[in-house]
């Protein structure tokens, strides 16, 4: 680095009395500014980038020692702590999301570039990684919307004020300014992907995150969203009265969303090629996939294998209580393959902790034998190899209930019996509302037999979550049946069906 002559030494003994994290940071907007500096071009008339149709493919850090699992989420209210940095260490996969620490969490009016969330990401990560340098590290940086509290926004808005195209504008040249989902955030501007300079400052910015920030991949979201559709082009977002559309030009939405997907194609191509770290929501790797149902996730995952979809897959619908569920935790180990993880998507703000880090998933788990075997018919099993012997989990996929048995363990309690046909039977069915008894049974079939004599009882619901573990509810014709209920089993009887 050199300063000119007129500025005198007084920047560089400005810099010689910074800590070491403070000129980390220094010399880090340097390299970024200098990027704007060398960039600043009059822009080129919107020009589709050259394709990159076969990125290489991300390899992050997975292992079938323990349940590979994953986290994402954020601190909203400060920055994690030493204790959260080690759990965070334990995860073979992490993402930081975006409204990390109070200034980058305000909203809907969103917080300034003086937020920095980046520098706050890069800090975490790098703790991380010196506790575990295993860990795959991906920062939230969204492929369409330039959230103002990042510092890339301010670096943006300058080349914006010297009068280049930098934000998406609709076909009557008004600039899109947009909700998120829920609004959580408004005033949004987007990345004008019709031109070079916006496509290449994105993917230096993730690359510069990689050389200085601990950085491996990247949770680019809305990587899917396109304008569409192709003969009338729009851009919506936004929930209720902060939900707003804007139009545009079918030609100049096929250059975008060429441009859009460069810039998710190249960034895995190249990260490919050095940290290994995924694009989420990119071409190989997708998220919000069950955690807990067999079928649905053997299909995501036998898709990805066989080279028709994504292949690294977060599942995380019900991932971040399945250490405590057993059911699910069965059907998630039957129905992975390598590079599917139990991610946890939760996010903490005014004092709370991270999510459990149950015992489950720092046991013995090893490499499959092979997929899960059906037999009998519906109930599946599969075997995990380790030193202490096989870990087996198995899956019936018919009454959706399961079990793993870790090895090393003691042998399971074998499993209760059938229930009796009078009792009608509804897995992970819940019942609310209009309780008439609360007991506890020692299982589902004595609640079961507890409504059968009980004459005002119609419905009945056994718990099997930890707050209310063996409690038997027990419900008149005005319960209300709820699908969907992990940890719960329900049910009628006969003579009380209404």
């Amino acid at each position: 680095f050199f300063f000119p002559t007129h500025a005198g030494t007084r920047p560089l003994l400005a810099l010689l009395k910074m800590s070491r994290r403070r000129l980390a940071v220094a010399l880090l907007a340097c390299v970024v500014g200098s990027v704007v500096a060398r960039n600043i071009v009059p822009p080129s008339p919107p020009v589709p980038p050259e394709p990159v149709p076969n990125p290489g493919k991300p390899t992050p850090y997975f292992s079938w020692d323990t349940i590979p699992l994953a986290y994402h989420g954020a601190n909203k209210s400060a920055m994690y702590d030493d204790a959260a940095v080690a759990q965070l260490a334990r995860y073979q996969m992490v993402t930081l999301e975006k409204w990390y620490t109070s200034c980058a969490s305000q909203g809907p009016k969103q917080g300034t570039p003086a937020c920095d969330v980046e520098d706050k990401m890069y800090t975490t990560f790098r703790a991380i990684k010196k506790v575990n340098p295993n860990v795959t590290t991906l920062m939230y940086l969204n492929s369409m919307f330039d959230f103002a509290f990042y510092r890339l926004h301010g670096e943006l808005l300058a080349h914006a004020e010297a009068g280049y195209p930098t934000f998406l504008r609709d076909k009557h040249g008004k600039l899109a300014s947009l909700c998120n989902d829920g609004n959580v955030y408004c005033n949004i501007t987007t990345f004008d992907h019709t031109q070079p300079f916006v496509r290449n400052f994105w993917w230096e910015t993730l690359k510069n995150a990689t050389l200085y920030g601990g950085v491996d991949g990247v949770f680019a979201d809305h990587g899917q969203n396109q304008l569409a559709p192709p003969e009338a082009p729009q851009l919506c977002n936004g929930k209720g009265a902060g939900r707003k559309c804007y139009e545009f030009d079918p030609e100049f939405a096929k250059i975008f969303n060429a441009g859009h997907q460069w810039i998710l194609n190249h960034t895995q191509d190249q990260l490919a090629k050095t940290t290994g770290g995924p694009v989420i929501d990119g071409p190989y790797a997708a998220w919000h996939k069950p955690a807990c149902d067999f079928q649905q996730l053997r299909q995501v995952v036998a898709h990805g294998q066989s080279g028709k979809g994504p292949f690294v897959i977060e599942a995380s619908t019900g991932a971040c209580t399945a250490g405590e569920d057993m059911s699910c935790l069965a059907a998630f180990l039957c129905a992975a393959e390598e590079y599917t993880y139990l991610a946890c998507f939760n996010s903490q703000e005014d004092g709370q902790s991270l999510p459990t880090f149950y015992d489950s998933y720092s046991k013995p788990l090893g490499p499959p034998v092979g997929p899960a075997v059906e037999g009998p018919k519906g109930v599946w099993t599969r075997q995990f190899k380790n030193a202490k012997g096989m870990t087996v989990a198995q899956y019936d996929d018919k009454r959706k209930v399961g079990t793993v048995h870790f090895a090393g363990d003691p042998p399971p309690p074998p499993p209760p019996p059938p229930l009796p046909q009078y009792c009608h039977e509804m897995i992970s069915t819940a019942v609310g509302e209009s309780d008439i008894q609360v007991l506890k049974t020692v299982d589902a079939g004595a609640c079961c037999d507890a409504c059968r004599s009980n004459p005002k009882c119609v419905y009945w619901c056994f718990h099997m979550d930890s707050d209310h573990e063996h409690e038997c509810h027990l419900h008149d014709a005005k319960g209300q049946v709820r699908h969907n209920a992990a940890l719960h089993t329900s049910g009628y009887v006969n003579h009380t069906r209404v």
